[in-house]
C-alpha cells in the first residue's frame, strides 16, 4: 500500500506528511521535526490517515496481523501444555512394544499410520483384538521382520514410531495402534540392526512365537534408539531420527 505523500493527524504532533515506510518503519514529517512510529501499529493508537478509505485499509492489514499474533501465541501455548502432560505422564516399566509385520507391508503401516496387534490367542478373549493396555504417547513401538528365506536370528528392525498423542492403549477396542504424525522413521531396507541384539538372548536359535506384539523395557527402547541415531549419522534419516531420540528421551524423563 502506498502511504508516502499522505497526510496524517497525530494527538500530540498534529498534523504531519508521511515521507517513508520502509517495512515496518514509518518516518512522519511534523512542524517541529521527523518522527518515526512502527506500522502499522501506530495506525492504531497514534496516527491517523485523513483519507478514510486508506485508513480502513490499514486497520485490516493491523487487525490481521494481530489476529495471526493471537493465534501464534494461543498456539504456543497449546503446545506448552501439550508438553506439559506428555513429560508429566507416569513411567510405566516395560511399555514400549516391538511388532511382528511382514516386510512387504511396512509400506502400508506408514500409509495408514497404524498398526495392529494382532489378536488374543486364548482364553475368553480369543479372536478379539489385543488391547495394547501399556502403550501411551509416551511409548515408542518397533516395526521389525524377517527377510524372506531368513532365520529368527536375522530379524531386522525396519522402522519405530512413538504412539501417538491421545493415544491409551487401555481404551483402544480395535487393537490398532496409531503412529505419531511426526515422531516416525522409517529405516532404510539395507540395515544391518539386528532386533536381537539388543536382547539378552542364551538361546542359538532364538523364537519369536504366535504373537505381534511384545512389551520390552524402556531402558532397551533407549539404548535401540541411541544405536539407530549413531548408525544413521551422515544420512537422509539423521534429523528425523535425532529429533526422535530427544522427543523420547524428553518424554521419559531420560538422559540424552
Amino acid at each position: 500500500m502506498q502511504l508516502v505523500g499522505k497526510a496524517v493527524g497525530h494527538k500530540v504532533f498534529g498534523q504531519g506528511i508521511i515521507t517513508d515506510c520502509s517495512g515496518n518503519i514509518v518516518i512522519v514529517s511534523f512542524p517541529q521535526g521527523d518522527k518515526r512510529f512502527i506500522y502499522p501499529d501506530a495506525f492504531a493508537n497514534f496516527l491517523t490517515l485523513k483519507n478514510k478509505s486508506a485508513q480502513n485499509k490499514i486497520n485490516e492489514i493491523y487487525n490481521k496481523r494481530l489476529g495471526a499474533e493471537v493465534a501464534r501465541k494461543q498456539e504456543l501455548q497449546e503446545e506448552q501444555e501439550r508438553r506439559r502432560r506428555l513429560c508429566a505422564l507416569k513411567i510405566t516399566p516395560n511399555s514400549q512394544a516391538a511388532f511382528n509385520i511382514d516386510p512387504n507391508d511396512l509400506d502400508e503401516v506408514f500409509s495408514s499410520g497404524a498398526v495392529s496387534t494382532g489378536c488374543y490367542l486364548s482364553g475368553n478373549s480369543k479372536g478379539e483384538p489385543r488391547i495394547p493396555s501399556k502403550l501411551m504417547p509416551n511409548s515408542a513401538c518397533l516395526l521389525t521382520g524377517c527377510p524372506p528365506n531368513t532365520s529368527e536370528k536375522e530379524r531386522r528392525i525396519l522402522g519405530a514410531f512413538m504412539v501417538k498423542d491421545g493415544f491409551l492403549g487401555d481404551l483402544c477396542k480395535d487393537g490398532m495402534v496409531e503412529c505419531h504424525d511426526k515422531y516416525k522413521v522409517r529405516l532404510n531396507p539395507n540395515s544391518t540392526m539386528l532386533y536381537w541384539d539388543y536382547f539378552d538372548c542364551s538361546d542359538p536359535l532364538p523364537r519369536w512365537g504366535n504373537v505381534v506384539l511384545k512389551y520390552f523395557p524402556n531402558s532397551t527402547m533407549h539404548q535401540i534408539l541411541l544405536a539407530m541415531k549413531k548408525a544413521f549419522q551422515d544420512t537422509e534419516e539423521e534429523t528425523l531420527i535425532h529429533e526422535f531420540y530427544q522427543y523420547f528421551c524428553e518424554i521419559n524423563r531420560l538422559p540424552q
